[in-house]
């Protein structure tokens, strides 16, 4: 039986936005690809997150989880920078009709920058506020399962090693090249880097 792996993702929630590592592992491995509002599938499986994912995952059932590799996710709550915080009250408040074109922008734009070719269909202005919330209010603690922070090259959003290891003395800290999508634009180096670690793990 293959081994199972759960890709979540970042903030703006597109699954889609596995589709190049879901392809390129899907010979050796079951890739489900789960949406951030949804429930995650019975299996005991390896999970990979993006950014605001991998908070998501600290959330899920610690049973379910074999291992949590997290790409450009904050190792604590608490480091989300307080203009961040400001920001997100603002967008709850606007009227969707402006709520929803200003996201759909700012996502096609953060895929452009990564070089990464998906055609956003944005997000409904509810489950914006919903995901907003969710990180302002959320109390996040990271599951006792084998865990290792993963960070682009380029990525300007990604924590440091230092920041990692501080809230997280316990993790595994790595780097892969691309920027904060890595699934998209580099999935062979990311896959390598994770199967090191898997098989590390015994």
């Amino acid at each position: 039986m293959r081994p199972h792996i759960v890709c979540l993702p970042g903030f703006l929630g597109d699954v889609r936005v596995f589709e190049p590592f879901r392809r390129l592992a899907h010979d050796r491995y079951e890739v489900h690809l789960m949406g951030l509002d949804e429930a995650p599938p019975p299996v005991h499986a390896h999970y990979l997150t993006g950014s605001f994912g991998g908070l998501v995952a600290a959330g899920l059932p610690p049973q379910r989880i074999r291992s949590l590799a997290m790409v450009g996710t904050l190792p604590d709550a608490r480091l989300i920078p307080r203009a961040v915080r400001v920001q997100s009250r603002v967008l709850r408040r606007l009227p969707s009709p402006l709520l929803e074109p200003l996201y759909l922008h700012h996502s096609r734009r953060s895929l452009a920058a990564d070089g990464v070719e998906l055609d956003s269909r944005g997000l409904d202005a509810e489950t914006l506020r919903r995901r907003l919330r969710f990180v302002l209010e959320h109390a996040f603690v990271f599951p006792d399962v084998p865990t290792l922070f993963l960070m682009g090259a380029t990525d300007a959003q990604a924590p440091t090693s230092g920041q990692v290891l501080h809230h997280q003395p316990r993790a595994e800290v790595g780097h892969v090249p691309g920027g904060h999508r890595p699934y998209a634009s580099h999935p062979g180096p990311l896959l390598t880097e994770l199967e090191r670690w898997w098989r590390s793990l015994g």
